[in-house]
């Protein structure tokens, strides 16, 4: 339902939660340029406003709201850089004195999004500080975190586009660059020309719900958002090696696939990756982690939107080579058909039962709703599930063969 020119409001009726839930999602472009603005917003819608001007009070208000809770997230699809406001509350017959809960909590959003805590015409420096600097301490506590590191190198080797080279966060260095003045400047853009999208499940008045929202002062916008990324193969196989003192070492393979193929091939690829890496019955688990004894830890992983398969695996430094030539094995064996009708089937159904779990959460529905809309028009849960079902041993082949060796990343431990 169209509320102005780019900003649509999903009503989902479900009696699956005792709760409502609200995402209001902005989703703009991303780039190194914006990323580290779009993170600190996050953070500051989810902090203060001028209604609520301390972290302590906001905090208080959602405490009367029988402990509504809200959180703001950032994920990315593609090149599309997605900030999620999300509010879940009790439904307004389980309150106790008959409180109009989902009015009040629109009612708050509004004041969150119209009334920022502002000192002319930028965010209030002293709040801001603060949560500039908790972002900065997560950045940099995530550069511990050894996958994640490597993950992050991966991509700087894989991706030929600077953009996909950098955490959906940003980096220390970016964030660091930053301002009040420049986030809220980013801010007030992002209400103007980002894609708004409002989903609110559960049970509710759908007239009501509607009328609020039509209270807000949205401006008209045509926001073109890119989901999917392409770029060439390139023939050469780039290589990279660190050193850092650490008891562990990580290795990363990033195989490269067509854009256009996961589109024809999608549930072939699904179950290919499931197959590979994703689930304890997996062939780089068994043969590689428990067979061979080489790997502490070991999967992969798939971006449908820029055409990665990633492969990772925690060893010891002298099991690199090891490790890599049984990597690329249990791949070739899978473009040859080396791998059983019964492990496609038992993946086939662990795949399905995820799929089918995932309607229990309210971030999975909403999901499911923005790729409909947006990316996949014919996506349902049933049409999922079929495709999944539909997958023979000749489709997983098919698609193996177009997975081509494109990086290879290696975190040497020292210690």
């Amino acid at each position: 339902m169209k509320i102005v020119e780019g900003v649509q409001l999903h009503l989902i009726k479900t009696e699956k939660f005792k709760t409502n839930h609200i995402t209001l999602r902005f989703s703009g472009d991303f780039n190194q340029k914006l990323v580290a603005k779009r993170v600190l917003v996050a953070q500051m819608l989810a902090t203060a406003n001028d209604d609520y001007p301390t972290a302590k009070l906001f905090r208080e208000r959602l405490a009367e709201l029988y402990g509504a809770s809200l959180s703001t997230e950032v994920s990315v699809k593609g090149k599309v850089h997605i900030v999620d406001i999300d509010i879940t509350f009790i439904q307004d017959k389980y309150s106790f004195q008959g409180e109009k809960l989902l009015e009040e909590i629109i009612l708050l959003l509004k004041g969150i999004l119209f009334s920022p805590l502002l000192s002319i015409a930028q965010y209030q420096p002293k709040v801001f500080e603060v949560e500039k600097s908790n972002l900065m301490n997560y950045l940099e506590s995530d550069k511990e975190d050894s996958f994640y590191y490597s993950s992050l190198q991966l991509k700087k080797l894989f991706y030929h586009n600077q953009d996909l080279q950098i955490s959906k966060y940003g980096s220390v260095e970016l964030v660091d660059r930053e301002t009040a003045y420049t986030s809220y400047q980013e801010f007030h853009k992002m209400l103007l020309e980002d894609q708004i999208d409002i989903y609110i499940l559960g049970e509710f008045d759908d007239y009501k719900v509607v009328q609020l929202f039509h209270q807000f002062p949205f401006e008209g916008r045509q926001k073109k958002l890119s989901y999917y990324y392409h770029q060439e193969y390139d023939n050469v196989v780039s290589e990279k090696i660190e050193n850092k003192l650490l008891n562990q070492s990580i290795l990363e393979l990033a195989y490269y696939f067509p854009v256009e193929a996961f589109k024809e091939d999608y549930y072939a690829l699904l179950v290919l990756n499931g197959l590979l890496g994703s689930y304890a019955h997996s062939l780089l688990f068994t043969k590689v982690r428990e067979k061979e004894g080489i790997a502490y830890s070991i999967g992969s992983n798939l971006d449908r939107y820029t055409g990665l398969l990633e492969i990772f695996a925690g060893i010891n430094k002298e099991d690199k080579a090891r490790a890599l030539q049984l990597i690329v094995k249990e791949m070739n064996d899978i473009k040859m058909g080396r791998f059983s009708s019964h492990l496609v089937e038992k993946t086939k159904i662990m795949l399905q039962t995820n799929g089918k779990q995932s309607e229990d959460y309210c971030k999975a529905l909403v999901d499911s709703s923005y790729i409909k809309s947006y990316v996949t028009p014919e996506f349902t849960l049933e049409n999922w599930l079929s495709g999944i079902r539909a997958v023979k041993k000749m489709d997983i082949i098919k698609a193996a063969n177009k997975l081509k060796l494109q990086s290879v990343y290696f975190l040497e431990g020292n210690k």
